[in-house]
């Protein structure tokens, strides 16, 4: 029988590597893991970004663009509540307070100083700033870690937008967040995620700003011609009434004379002695009510002070800028240095320049040029607005400050150059037009610098 020897084992040799190598691909394998993770995460992060700016640029409205932000914010940070405030309107305090999972009730009196030591860190960091981050660097400030302690805040995250005309960043607002729900801290990437967010709202609020300012410019406009038109109706009644006044005055005052003679002569009968004290009384009312229309067309005692045309013309063309500018109207504008101040009605000299401008547009619907011009020419100051348009028949010319008279077939009520004609004839000036020899036509406007009244 064969004798069998127990095998033996094989040397360890190379064992430790294997267990080595193993233990590190294994870290490796968790190392790639986490960055995938990561990875993972800054994608989706990128693609919220993306599409809220997508989103974001399409949007013009305050109110919708912070309320997407907020909800976006508790959804990918998974935060219990955000709260942001806003700059008002003279740039001096963070308030407004809109907010998702806090008592708003609570914040509605709460605002922020612009030049508080909370808002001024904020800003100087450009970045979005931890509790403990803020608790170190406002440590001598008890108001500002009250706030932040009072409503829990975590996270704080400024909205900066860099001033397109000087080299330097203003704060539009800042967002704060509560704790995680899972009450984890907050990581590297919804730092980086709350940085992008925020450039973003901030470029689209400065665009909702710019776009909700030129709504109402263009309201306001519209409201300005409405009353333009109204006070143009007004004028026309009030010199039709003074026109009636002086046609009537003087036969009344004949009838009212008469009967004075009647009423001194012996009579009879009582009876009739009260008849003509009716018809005095009557007479008396009417004469009343022809003083009324002739104080009503005295044109209001407007507020009578220092006038620059150099401020004045420009901000009027800065109130039809939209309007010339879709009209491809180019306006140049030529103002002597030395044109002095004058007295007068500031309001009342731009409803004449705005009523000039818009004439001049009405007959230049394609394109053309205005040119406005003001010299001193002492004692007066003289104004000139050309344009290149089809100029005046000049059978028309004598005609054209007539009240009701018009040209703007459908469209003229015939009243804006009769109302600008008073209003230089209230100012002791005067108004003419006159056709230009190429194309076009000229008001000129005469305005004495010094302004006495009657």
């Amino acid at each position: 029988m064969a004798d069998y020897k127990p095998m033996e084992r094989f040397p360890n040799e190379g064992g430790d590597k294997v267990t080595d190598d193993v233990s590190h691909l294994a870290e490796q394998i968790s190392e790639f893991s986490d960055i995938n993770r990561r990875l993972r995460r800054k994608i989706f992060d990128l693609y919220t970004v993306f599409e809220i700016s997508r989103n974001l640029s399409s949007m013009l409205n305050t109110e919708s663009l912070i309320n997407g932000i907020l909800l976006t914010c508790m959804g990918q940070i998974g935060v219990k509540g955000v709260v942001i405030f806003t700059t008002d309107n003279d740039y001096k305090y963070l308030t407004n307070p809109r907010s998702k999972g806090i008592d708003i009730e609570s914040l509605k009196n709460t605002s922020i100083k612009l030049n508080s030591p909370l808002a001024r860190v904020l800003l100087k960091s450009a970045k979005p700033l931890t509790s403990v981050q803020l608790s170190s660097l406002l440590s001598k400030h008890k108001k500002e870690l009250d706030f932040l302690n009072t409503f829990n805040i975590k996270l704080a995250a400024p909205m900066i937008m860099r001033s397109p005309s000087q080299d330097n960043f203003r704060l539009l607002g800042v967002l704060f967040l509560l704790e995680k729900i899972t009450k984890a801290d907050f990581y590297e990437d919804d730092i980086e995620f709350l940085t992008l967010l925020m450039n973003q709202l901030a470029v689209a609020l400065e665009n909702a700003r710019l776009y909700e300012i030129e709504h109402l410019m263009n309201e306001e406009i519209k409201r300005t011609q409405k009353l333009l038109v109204e006070s143009e109706k007004m004028a026309a009644l009030g010199k039709l009434s003074a026109s009636i006044a002086h046609e009537v005055n003087n036969p009344l005052g004949i009838i009212n004379n008469y009967l004075q003679i009647l009423s001194m002569q012996t009579m009879p009968d009582d009876v009739y002695k009260n008849y003509i004290k009716i018809l005095k009384d009557e007479v008396k009312r009417i004469a009343g009510i022809v003083r009324q229309l002739l104080d009503f067309y005295k044109p209001e005692q407007e507020q009578v002070g220092d006038v620059d045309l150099r401020k004045i013309l420009p901000e009027t063309l800065e109130l039809l800028s939209n309007q010339l500018s879709k009209s491809r109207i180019v306006v140049r504008l030529d103002i002597d240095r030395d044109v002095p101040l004058i007295k007068a009605s500031a309001e009342k000299l731009k409803q004449v320049f705005l009523n000039l401008i818009m004439n001049s547009k009405y007959f230049m619907p394609e394109s053309g040029e205005i040119k406005i011009r003001i010299i001193k020419n002492t004692p007066n100051v003289e104004i000139e607005i050309s344009d290149t348009g089809p100029g005046i028949p000049e059978e028309n010319l004598s005609k054209i400050f007539e009240p009701f008279f018009t040209t703007k077939k459908g469209d003229g009520t015939g009243l804006g150059l009769f109302v600008c004609y008073g209003i230089i004839q209230w100012h002791r000036g005067n108004i003419t037009v006159r056709n230009n020899v190429d194309k076009g036509t000229t008001f000129h406007i005469t305005l004495p610098i010094t302004r006495k009244d009657d």
